[in-house]
């Protein structure tokens, strides 16, 4: 079956299978760079967040709220039943009036104190003892006892001795009686009776107590009394009115009151009032903002294409292999630090090419390439040149003129490697005479692993394992008149030779263990009349990860 595919050309086209590969890197690439986009960093912010318990509950809790059930509720519920007492409403109402104020001006005036002073001296007892008092006439002075006590020391003996002389003129016998203490208080008494102040004293009217200072001060008292401030600030004292107001005043009830008003008027619970009546709340909340935008994501095409092929098989294939080595010819000049246009031992040894005895053709070091348009050509043309040939039979070298040249290039120096990948789009050729080889060396002449040459007119694919050993298969030659994609896959326990992707050889015993390095080479078998060329688009080898 796969001979008659091969023989029938059914297998995939090259640009197929290269624009397949280009948009399978390419959608990788696109993966990898996703993968750290900031995109896909915020939609697994997003993911993580929104199917959190913590997020589900945050938004249950905003979806069950209510304003009935809520604090701020309780609060102005409370205030309203506060405010509404009639304690607080008859409160407020005299801590606000007029009567409060004019209260507060007469409390401790000097008005007041006066008249609680007079009021405290009408009510004692001494003051309506006074009150009571009898008429005062001149018998109850003091002035009438001094004038009775007068009268009687005229009685006195020693009063009368001193008078009697008086009248007899013998005034200086009465002078000598002065000093008798009777004589004396009498003489003191007779001066003091008549006295201007006697004789007014002697004529008083009667007094009464409304000729007391009692008495006036009961008339000031009576004055105040009906005095319309002393009146309403007493009146005011005894309301009810005052006795609620002085019972609430600082009290925990009146604070209550205030602190629940002053929280009431506040942004924070206008709004907060707001949020909890407001039936879309969580359409206005962050998390909802957070919710959305992650759906949005979700059914974006790049995350719904990331999350179906992140962890799908479609790109095992790159991710199970690392490029090792490539030259995709893109510059003018073919890279020397990674191709020798020489046999790596004629390079090692002799510093010189060679060539084989039974060669036509010798190997030159630039002439027979050529890089353009990103491809490499190695050209095989009639050219008469000379130089050296290795004859194993005669133990060494010789000079000889060659009639033909091509070219070989190897990355002895510079690349070698052990499995792997080992891939290149490749136009070999296949008219008769040339022979052009993508092949593997090691250090020795085997192993020797032809991924694809030109032979007899077809497309060879050969295995030397060591000695005399092979193993090979062919393909048409139309397969070499065209751009092919040629792969050796290399691992422990096989060899599988394909071209575009398509299996055509496989070898499971003697599998090489040592790293080999690359070879392209033009040639001939046979002369040919004119010039030939195996073009080489690009190179590429590949390590497998474990």
């Amino acid at each position: 079956m796969a001979k008659l595919k091969l023989s029938l050309g059914l297998i995939p086209s090259t640009t197929k299978i290269e624009q397949e590969e280009n948009a399978l890197i390419e959608e990788f690439e696109k993966l990898n760079k996703f993968s750290k986009s900031d995109e896909l960093k915020r939609y697994n912010e997003l993911d993580a967040r929104v199917n959190s318990t913590d997020f589900k509950t945050k938004k249950k809790q905003i979806e069950s709220l209510t304003f009935k059930d809520s604090e701020e509720f309780n609060k102005e519920h409370e205030f309203k039943r506060l405010d509404k007492s009639k304690d607080l409403a008859m409160y407020f109402k005299t801590r606000d009036s007029v009567d409060l104020k004019k209260y507060r001006e007469l409390e401790g005036s000097d008005k007041i104190k006066r008249y609680e002073e007079l009021q405290k001296t009408v009510n004692s007892a001494s003051f309506k003892e006074k009150q009571k008092m009898k008429p005062i006439t001149f018998k109850k002075t003091e002035e009438y006892n001094r004038f009775k006590e007068y009268k009687k020391l005229k009685s006195d003996s020693n009063v009368k001795a001193y008078n009697k002389l008086l009248r007899k003129g013998k005034k200086e016998e009465a002078d000598k009686l002065v000093g008798v203490a009777s004589i004396s208080r009498y003489l003191g008494l007779g001066e003091f009776i008549n006295s201007e102040a006697f004789l007014e004293k002697k004529n008083m009217k009667p007094i009464t107590f409304k000729d007391t200072d009692e008495y006036k001060h009961l008339q000031e008292y009576k004055n105040l009394k009906n005095d319309p401030d002393i009146k309403f600030f007493y009146r005011f004292k005894s309301s009810k009115e005052l006795s609620n107001f002085n019972k609430l005043e600082g009290s925990p009830k009146v604070s209550r009151h205030g602190e629940l008003k002053e929280y009431l008027q506040t942004d924070e619970f206008k709004e907060r009032k707001e949020y909890l009546l407001d039936r879309k709340r969580y359409e206005k909340s962050d998390l909802f903002r957070e919710e959305q935008e992650y759906e949005k994501l979700k059914k974006s095409d790049d995350i719904v294409w990331y999350f179906k092929v992140k962890d799908s098989d479609k790109f095992d294939i790159l991710k199970n292999r690392e490029l090792t080595f490539s030259d995709e010819f893109d510059e003018n000049n073919l890279d020397t630090k990674k191709w020798l246009t020489n046999h790596y031992w004629g390079d090692r040894l002799l510093n010189e090419r060679y060539s084989l005895e039974t060669d036509l053709h010798c190997y030159t070091e630039s002439d027979n390439f050529d890089v353009g348009s990103s491809i490499l050509s190695i050209s095989t043309r009639p050219q008469k040149k000379e130089g050296k040939v290795w004859n194993p039979d005669f133990g060494g070298f010789r000079n000889k003129e060659f009639n033909y040249t091509t070219g070989i290039l190897n990355t002895g120096k510079s690349f070698r490697q052990k499995y792997g990948i080992f891939q290149a789009k490749v136009k070999l050729n296949t008219a008769v005479g040339p022979r052009h080889a993508f092949y593997l060396l090691a250090d020795k002449i085997t192993p020797h692993i032809d991924v694809c040459r030109t032979g007899k007119g077809k497309v060879w694919m050969d295995f030397f394992s060591n000695g005399k050993k092979s193993a090979r298969t062919s393909i048409g030659g139309k397969y070499g008149r065209d751009f092919y994609i040629y792969t050796l896959e290399w691992t422990a326990h096989k060899l599988v030779w394909k071209i575009n992707n398509y299996e055509v050889f496989k070898q499971t015993g003697n599998i090489p263990s040592e790293p080999m390095y690359i070879n392209f080479s033009g040639g001939l078998d046979k002369p040919i009349s004119g010039s030939s060329s195996m073009e080489i688009d690009w190179i590429r080898v590949y390590q497998l990860k474990s």
